[in-house]
């Protein structure tokens, strides 16, 4: 009786493990952030580095002069390239637009592909984008929102369609006054239950076994 006791109490404490929630949270201000959040555990996958302070150096100024000398002159044929670029491709490069238009294709590709048996049970509760182009020349500021809009609203609207999202909003405005500056913000939190992974994973091993059986047997 005493084992039969043990057995179910442990059994039971597996199944109410099972039921823990995983929570993701991802967010992007011009570069990515990934936590994950299981009780009161919180694990960081991604996080911005932070700047490395310059060394500073004893040397006398003549030799600092030289090495800024060499600097500028490598730096150069960049700047030259940059020039070459249209000035509408050039704001899409801006505090980080492009990054995150290519994590959003990313997205769409991986849950079509090889993660769409996780996205099954991934619930994503909340997902907004938001993106504000800026600069000094309007014209420039209008090509850079019709090349994000093309992107941004039917890569989310395809997205919703095959995700289980709750509640999402996609935003792409222009910001035409003076100094103005382009950004991109992201900003998803979703959760999957423990025991929906352990699924995923023992499917994955079943396939695999039967791959192995077929291939050996045949």
């Amino acid at each position: 009786m005493t084992a039969l006791i043990i057995i179910f109490s442990i059994l039971l404490l597996l199944f109410l493990i099972s039921l823990i929630k995983i929570n993701v949270i991802a967010e992007y201000r011009d570069k990515p952030k990934v936590t994950l959040k299981i009780l009161f555990i919180k694990i960081n996958i991604i996080k911005e580095k932070k700047a490395k302070k310059k060394s500073t150096s004893n040397k006398p100024k003549s030799q600092t002069k030289k090495k800024n000398t060499k600097k500028k002159s490598k730096k150069n044929p960049k700047k030259n390239d940059t020039k070459k670029e249209s000035k509408s491709t050039a704001l899409l490069k801006k505090q980080g637009v492009s990054g995150l238009l290519d994590i959003l294709k990313r997205l769409l590709s991986i849950a079509k592909g090889s993660l769409s048996n996780f996205f099954k049970y991934f619930i994503i509760h909340n997902f907004d984008v938001k993106i504000t182009l800026g600069g000094d020349d309007p014209s420039d500021t209008a090509l850079g929102y019709g090349a994000v809009c093309a992107v941004v609203y039917p890569v989310m609207g395809r997205l919703y369609t095959i995700l289980n999202i709750e509640d999402y909003t996609a935003d792409v405005v222009c910001d035409f006054k003076d100094d103005s500056k382009t950004t991109a913000f992201a900003y998803l939190y979703g959760s999957i239950r423990i025991i929906f992974i352990l699924k995923i994973a023992f499917g994955a091993l079943f396939k695999l076994i039967n791959t192995y059986l077929k291939m050996k047997f045949r």
